[in-house]
């Protein structure tokens, strides 16, 4: 149950709930934040992403590389990165916890705000998981 409150909270807090409209709201967010280099459908062809060193990865088949199951709490820890530790090489994906984190005014809103926002857009690649139901 705190697991599934981890996640909903941010979302009710953005004024977004966790099916369709945290997807439309995850779909902007993703357009605005990741297509440059993921690609307008997630799969990895952006626009940016031929001068990348590394080819960013195909959103669309996250459950196929993980038994067929959205790691919803993996991706959402991948998006924020700021639990993940880059001792060796560095990532060209920015560290969108962070970023996210310069929209609120108070550390605490700062926090909420930016996870909400790493949520909504896990919701949304969920959604566009290949040979997945729609999460609607």
């Amino acid at each position: 149950m705190m697991r599934v409150l981890r996640h909903v909270v941010p979302l009710l807090l953005l004024g977004v709930g966790p099916a369709s409209a945290a997807d439309d709201a995850g779909q902007a967010l993703y357009r605005r934040y990741c297509a440059s280099c993921h690609g307008r459908e997630g799969r990895g062809d952006g626009p940016v992403a031929p001068a990348l060193g590394e080819k960013p990865t195909d959103l669309t088949r996250i459950a196929d590389a993980h038994g067929g199951s959205f790691p919803l709490e993996a991706v959402i820890a991948a998006i924020d990165g700021t639990r993940t530790m880059r001792a060796h090489g560095v990532s060209e994906m920015p560290v969108w916890g962070e970023v996210f984190q310069a929209d609120g005014t108070t550390p605490l809103e700062q926090q909420i705000l930016a996870r909400g926002k790493v949520i909504a857009i896990a919701y949304y690649l969920r959604s566009l998981q290949r040979g997945q139901p729609p999460s609607h």
